[in-house]
């Protein structure tokens, strides 16, 4: 026991220095808007009942947001580690060595940069976690209690709790079902006296229906993508595994447990974000990110993957497979390949947010910007500047321009960006230039062609 202390708290301290010493936001959009709405909760209290800020996230991270970008990465690498722990606490009920789930689930290279984020998949990875560690332990009260708050941290919990219903359904534990609905009915007697609005969570749903702008595609999208979320290693030992557990499953050698809570969750959530995104549903933009959330979970799949090979190999001795698949699974993420870390995508600041740096430094010294509104879906910015988002005397969402009810100040400035304004605003130059009449004052474009154009309104 004193030795897993020591370790530990060598991982812990490790971690936080490699995270410290990371620039990255590891996404340029949700990252920073997500840490943003985290930031100034507490003085724009609407983020608390907002589906897409995630109430609970907004909740639990305000506290460490509000000091600061750096208080924000505390609370995921706090989201990470935990997850690694409560992983290692399910392969011990499994009478596994519990630090494979440990290693596993740090050296798939984007849970851990994770870290350097402000996104919502640490949080609801460890909520995740431990939802299933806590039915394992047969904690069926408290899981369902934790489940029922999970879609107020992503919409996603939605998909786990069908999984678990069947579950349920399965376990013949019907009479636990009305717990998964004790996060509505609160938030719902919350929403009725803050909005006056009971179901608000599904009135202001924004992922609701389908979305043109963002698109569909092929429905292996997810499944191709997974090895550049998790590394080729893990990858393949993560297909194996589920190759072996259905087997292990028809057999009669796996309990339901494993096979529902822990094969039937991370293969419905991979399923359901394919569905998706092949038919174009809850706006789901084909984001391979949202993997991250299950990326634990995937850690125990894939150990059972290692686990049919030492068998298959039962002429080699167990020590060499495992000391190979530690090497070669710690060391692919530093091999130069596209599936591994991109030291000058992943690690550095981007060539956007630096792009985004220089013209708050422009601004600040050659236009009065204190007096004047921005408007903006450089989230960045508001970052870079210290501002406030949705504050009428700091920056506005670029959107708020196409409301015909909202009249924008005289002198105020638009930053419009050939990414975020044309998506997500939909936002275009012409609107800008011709309808509003907005003069262009200055323009920045990266070398791969992103551009940030400065507009004064009259």
């Amino acid at each position: 026991m004193k030795k897993d202390y020591i370790i530990w708290a060598a991982i812990i301290l490790l971690d936080i220095i490699l995270v410290y010493f990371i620039p990255n936001t590891f996404d340029n959009g949700d990252s920073i808007k997500h840490y943003i709405e985290a930031h100034q909760a507490w003085l724009t209290p609407h983020y608390f009942l907002d589906m897409w800020s995630k109430p609970i996230f907004i909740f639990l991270a305000s506290p460490f947001a509000s000091l600061g970008w750096w208080g924000m990465k505390l609370f995921n690498i706090a989201c990470v580690l935990l997850s690694s722990f409560l992983m290692k606490k399910i392969f011990e009920q499994y009478k596994l060595n519990g630090w494979w789930g440990v290693f596993i689930s740090l050296s798939a290279h984007t849970f851990f940069l994770s870290q350097s984020s402000g996104l919502t998949e640490p949080l609801f990875a460890v909520s995740l976690t431990a939802m299933v560690y806590l039915e394992i332990k047969n904690r069926s009260v408290i899981a369902l209690l934790l489940l029922s708050f999970l879609p107020f941290i992503r919409s996603e919990g939605y998909i786990i709790a069908v999984v678990f219903l069947v579950y349920l359904l399965f376990t013949k534990k019907v009479k636990y079902i009305p717990y998964l609905l004790v996060g509505h009915l609160i938030y719902g007697i919350i929403g009725l006296f803050a909005l006056g609005d009971f179901l608000w969570m599904f009135h202001e749903n924004p992922y609701a229906g389908i979305e043109l702008k963002y698109g569909s595609g092929d429905i292996l999208h997810f499944v191709n993508q997974l090895p550049f979320v998790v590394g080729l290693p893990i990858y393949m030992l993560f297909f194996l595994g589920v190759i072996h557990g259905g087997i292990r499953f028809f057999k009669g050698k796996m309990e339901i447990k494993e096979f529902i809570l822990i094969y039937g969750i991370t293969i419905g959530y991979i399923a359901a974000h394919s569905i998706f995104w092949r038919y174009g549903l809850f706006h789901s933009f084909g984001l391979s990110r949202v993997l991250i959330a299950i990326i634990p979970l995937m850690s125990f799949v894939a150990y059972r993957g290692i686990e049919w090979l030492v068998c298959s190999l039962y002429f080699v001795p167990k020590k060499y497979i495992y000391s190979i698949f530690i090497i070669i699974i710690s060391g692919f993420p530093f091999i130069k390949n596209k599936m591994a870390i991109d030291w000058k995508k992943d690690i550095e600041l981007s060539t956007e947010q630096k792009l985004i740096q220089d013209a708050n430094t422009w601004l600040v010294e050659h236009q009065n910007i204190n007096s004047k509104p921005i408007y903006t879906n450089l989230f960045y910015y508001a970052l870079a500047s210290n501002k406030l988002i949705d504050n009428d005397k700091q920056i506005h969402r670029l959107e708020l321009l196409k409301n015909p009810s909202h009249s924008p100040k005289s002198g105020a400035f638009i930053l419009w960006d050939s990414s975020f304004a044309p998506t997500d605003a939909e936002v275009d130059k012409p609107m800008i230039e011709n309808t509003l009449g907005a003069q262009k004052i200055k323009s920045f474009t990266t070398s791969d062609g992103f551009q940030l154009v400065i507009y004064q309104l009259p």
